[in-house]
């Protein structure tokens, strides 16, 4: 695992990444995915490093509004559309996951980027979700429909992906995707979620100089 750890981080950066998604998305059928260059070259970048350390692992392409599902072999599993948060962002606010949801300002509805252990566990209502960050209350699960004049289903049938911000931060997706591809990829195990940068670039958030290890393991959140 060092050895290849050690390789990812001596990536150039970005460009060398996208280089190899050439060869390495396509044949894992990104490109019939229509997954983008940036979505292509971190998933190359994760499978070349063996970054995911054997673990099921989501790319969620926030720019596109798009979610990528792979085995821990880095099989393609599944994609869909996703809802995001309201803001744009790359970062949670401070103390986010301590607040009432009436506490967020429309301005902090920010789904961060990043690497994140995730998770299976429960939300206060007992229904099933991915933890992502549980400090954070950051989450995926199946889109919620209670508030009508949210029209999320509309959101994730649309092909634009600009009007796919809606949520407090959490990762809605359709239920189906949630049922039949992450639930059963991630049932038992922890795994990785790679959200990319809206803001920020890929270099900052994933290619970091080499010898910075970006990307330590952090602990599996506690589930509630």
């Amino acid at each position: 695992m060092a050895t290849g750890l050690t390789l990812g981080l001596a990536f150039a950066g970005a460009g060398q990444a996208e280089e190899r998604a050439r060869s390495t998305g396509d044949d894992r059928g990104l490109a019939e995915a229509n997954a983008s260059v940036a979505a292509r070259a971190v998933t190359a970048w994760v499978i070349e490093t063996a970054d995911n350390q054997g673990l099921p692992f989501l790319v969620i392409d926030k720019i596109h509004a798009q979610v990528l599902a792979f085995d821990p072999d880095g099989q393609l599993l599944g994609t869909a559309s996703v809802l995001l948060g309201l803001a744009p962002g790359d970062i949670s606010p401070p103390g986010i996951g301590d607040r009432p949801l009436s506490a967020i300002t429309p301005e902090e509805r920010i789904t961060p980027a990043g690497r994140f252990m995730a998770s299976m566990g429960e939300n206060l209502g007992g229904k099933g979700i991915l933890w992502i960050d549980y400090d954070a209350a950051l989450s995926l699960h199946p889109v919620i429909t209670t508030r009508a004049a949210d029209r999320r289903l509309h959101r994730l049938a649309t092909a634009a992906a600009e009007d796919n911000r809606i949520s407090y931060g959490c990762v809605n997706v359709p239920a189906t995707f949630y049922d039949e591809v992450v639930q059963p990829a991630f049932n038992g195990t922890t795994g990785i979620v790679y959200i990319l940068p809206e803001l920020r670039s890929l270099e900052e958030v994933f290619f970091q100089e080499p010898g910075v290890n970006a990307f330590a393991v952090r602990p599996a959140a506690p589930l509630r």
